[in-house]
């Protein structure tokens, strides 16, 4: 029987195949840490956050959060409605996080509202700035707003590779090579006031972008300088 890419019984195992899959190539790709002193022992300290990271590197960040801090309070992440958002959330699912769907055009609302109940029973908060459709490093304001109800740090993250393959799609999707060094680079957090509202949630949205895309051109010349 040839089992088609769409057949029910592939969208059950893919999830886990990929899982797998990942979990077993990314182990083996060393990664280095790079955070501020002040930083580290606002992560260390069991106080629930909000990392976010542009689409293009949200791949490891998961993976290793889980690996190297399983001490870490337990987080949710948002995923698109979508086919392919919904199997993106599978493979979250199986690496231990809980998954809420939505996005900038379904649902997104509903999602933040429900990851901030999340946050309030003690979960740390995973979201993609630039979301599941872009455009590109452009930072929406999702995150911004999660940060603004539940107060909490807003963390950006960027992934560093020293050999890795780039796709051909819109956010141009980065996949570590297996054996490849990595490095996470964690940025200043950022806070938001209850006032962050109006022209000064626009203020808020583009330093978020700003220190993102200072990350991520860290990133692309970090193993250039190492």
């Amino acid at each position: 029987m040839k089992l088609r890419w769409d057949h029910p019984l592939w969208r059950r195992l893919a999830p886990a195949l990929a899982q797998t899959l990942a979990q077993a190539y990314l182990r083996t790709c060393p990664a280095d840490l790079q955070i501020s002193p002040e930083v580290n022992n606002l992560v260390l300290s069991g106080r629930p956050v909000i990392y976010t990271v542009w689409h293009c590197q949200l791949l490891y960040p998961l993976y290793y959060v889980r690996r190297y801090y399983p001490q870490l309070p337990p987080m949710v992440v948002m995923a698109s409605p979508s086919r392919d958002g919904e199997f993106i959330g599978e493979v979250a699912r199986g690496l231990g996080f809980t998954v809420c769907f939505g996005s900038r055009r379904k649902g997104g609302v509903q999602a933040l509202k429900d990851m901030a109940d999340f946050f309030h029973l003690g979960y740390s908060c995973g979201l993609i700035a630039d979301g599941s459709r872009g455009p590109a490093r452009v930072a929406q304001k999702g995150p911004l707003y999660l940060a603004r109800v539940t107060g909490a740090p807003l963390i950006p993250l960027a992934v560093a590779a020293r050999r890795k393959t780039t796709f051909n799609t819109w956010d141009r999707f980065e996949l570590p090579l297996p054996f490849s060094r990595l490095a996470v680079l964690v940025g200043e957090p950022l806070y938001l006031q209850p006032t962050d509202r109006g022209s000064l949630l626009e203020d808020r949205r583009r330093e978020l972008e700003t220190r993102l895309n200072l990350l991520f051109n860290q990133s692309q010349k970090y193993f250039s300088k190492n």
